[in-house]
């Protein structure tokens, strides 16, 4: 019988250590990555665009850099929560290889999403698409080092896709000694996120975050002072607002204001970008934020139906129906003076795009209303996150058509049958509303 080497019984030693320490590494990564809403959110649309790469290659390949940095942001976002969440919790430094875990599954998600990119656009071969995967990567590592430094800084994942639009014009003006200084500085905010992950514990500040965040959905303003304009908008959306606060009409004020100044200064660079496709899919949110405060806030509907106003549990409930209806006019109103204002400035938005633009708000938004009214729990809400995604490639497919106002006449069909879709589901949603509920 034959002696066994042991060198090779070492060799084995060693890889089931190895594979072992992997294991260990990845240990909680479904628990943390796809039960928490917020990462889950985020790693979620990540995922649908890697699924939709090869459609967009075969139908749209121009798109390809855009849904690559898109990719690529989300999952930087979805990492930036992790590590604010990790900062917010007391009892992390009390679990063994917690931390640890935490890190190496927020690098393994980073380069993972980056080797993918540049594995699609090195086998698609779209001209400028890994310049610009490059300075999405440097943007997510960017927003992940300021949420380290400053946890506040979480709060401007609602304008973290913005400068998407810009990328592709920066990267036309990016040489090969550019392009390799850029992976330089990917590579040096690298190093500052680990390192400063090393010694960072508990902070007051990423817990005041992460509380926000769960009432909020990760959307802040600063808190302003009770102008008539804005008391005008909470008495219109009352009882709406009443698990949102200020924040919902603050949110209908500042993104026609962002939007314009987007705009105007897109107009100016020379840059050609969608801002009214950014307002759609904004006002698209903001209604799925209606509902998330909403069920976050469940305690809260007893408190709002013993206020006086209300007769009785229906009343409550036809008077949040009309509310709903009030700011899904009010969102339509605002992109169609939005959209109005930016024609004046800007010749590509013709009547036909306004109208497309128009009805897209309108029945993005009722449609996500309506549905969200039947939601219950806030897992079955994330799922609007998908309603989302379709909507804005619907929106985004149609624009081209528009544009060259050829055979315009069927997307304006589609447009009215999912209007007429959207005020069923708001009907639907209105008889669904509360019900079973305590109140």
């Amino acid at each position: 019988m034959s002696r066994t080497n042991p060198e090779r019984i070492q060799a084995r030693s060693d890889n089931g250590l190895w594979l072992t320490s992997l294991q260990r590494r990845f240990a909680g990564v479904i628990r943390f990555w796809c039960y928490d809403l917020f990462s889950a959110s985020f790693m979620g649309v990540a995922l649908l665009l890697v699924c939709l790469v090869p459609v967009i290659v075969l139908v749209k390949p121009e798109a390809l850099a855009l849904t690559l940095g898109m990719m690529q942001l989300s999952v930087s976002a979805a990492v930036a929560w992790q590590l604010n969440r990790l900062a917010a919790t007391e009892w992390s430094i009390l679990i063994p290889e917690y931390r640890r875990n935490i890190f190496f599954q927020c690098g393994f998600m980073l380069l993972g999403s980056f080797i993918i990119g540049s594995l699609v656009c090195l086998l698609v071969g779209v001209e400028g698409a890994f310049t610009q995967l490059l300075l999405a990567t440097g943007l997510g590592l960017l927003f992940v080092y300021l949420c380290q430094r400053q946890p506040s800084g979480y709060y401007l994942s609602i304008l973290l896709y913005v400068p998407l639009h810009f990328v592709d014009a920066i990267a036309e003006y990016f040489s090969p000694v550019m392009m390799a200084a850029l992976m330089i500085a990917n590579l040096a905010l690298v190093w500052a996120i680990w390192k400063r992950g090393r010694v960072r514990g508990w902070h007051a500040d990423a817990r005041t975050v992460y509380l926000n965040a769960l009432v909020m959905g990760g959307i802040w303003f600063p808190s302003v002072k009770s102008y008539p304009l804005i008391s005008k908008l909470e008495q219109q959306l009352h009882p709406v607002n009443f698990f949102i606060g200020p924040l919902l009409a603050q949110l209908i004020i500042a993104m026609p204001i962002i939007t314009l100044i987007v705009a105007a200064f897109a107009q100016l660079m020379g840059v050609q970008t969608q801002v009214l496709f950014i307002l759609v899919l904004s006002s698209c949110v903001a209604c799925t934020m209606v509902h998330w405060s909403r069920i976050q806030c469940w305690r809260a509907v007893e408190t709002l139906f013993m206020l006086p106003g209300f007769s009785g549990k229906q009343g409550l409930i036809d008077g949040f129906n009309r509310a709903q209806i009030n700011l899904l006019i009010l969102l339509t109103l605002s992109m169609a003076v939005t959209a109005a204002l930016v024609a004046l400035f800007n010749p590509a938005i013709t009547f036909a795009i306004w109208s497309h633009f128009v009805l897209s708000t309108f029945f993005g938004c009722g449609f996500l209303l309506g549905a969200g009214s039947a939601c219950k729990t806030a897992l079955q809400l994330s799922t609007t996150m998908l309603i989302i995604i379709v909507h804005g490639a619907w929106v985004s497919a149609s624009l081209p058509v528009f544009a060259e106002e050829t055979d315009v006449g069927l997307w304006f069909a589609g447009d009215l049958v999912l209007v007429a879709i959207s005020m069923l589901t708001i009907c639907w949603g209105s008889k669904k509303l509360w019900q079973g509920d305590l109140v």
